[in-house]
């Protein structure tokens, strides 16, 4: 699961700006400066915020269920490509749970 990226000069852009989910022009990161995938399209009814809040609440639930965590586990037992693979992608999910707290 991702945030949506509406690129200048995508379908997306061109309907988040028509239907006043984003402004045109206007400077939008996409990533924060500790590299995390931020927000970029909101809704009356739901902020970019509260976006950003679902996501790490379905990340928190989907990542620590004992069935994924063993899942992963058995992965990198497996194999040592995996294991560091593995590794840093913990270290950046750690890294934006962290830096949605913050």
């Amino acid at each position: 699961m991702s945030l949506a990226a509406p690129y200048p000069g995508t379908t997306l852009y061109k309907q988040a700006v028509e239907n006043g989910w984003m402004e045109e022009n206007k400077t939008i990161n996409l990533v924060s400066k500790e590299g995390v995938q931020l927000a970029a399209i909101g809704y009356a009814h739901l902020s970019r915020e509260d976006i950003y809040h679902h996501l790490e609440q379905f990340y928190r639930q989907f990542y620590f269920r004992p069935s994924k965590i063993w899942e992963i586990v058995r992965e990198m037992l497996t194999s040592w490509d995996m294991m560091k693979r593995r590794l840093r992608e913990g270290v950046e999910f750690f890294r934006f749970l962290r830096a949605h707290e913050a």
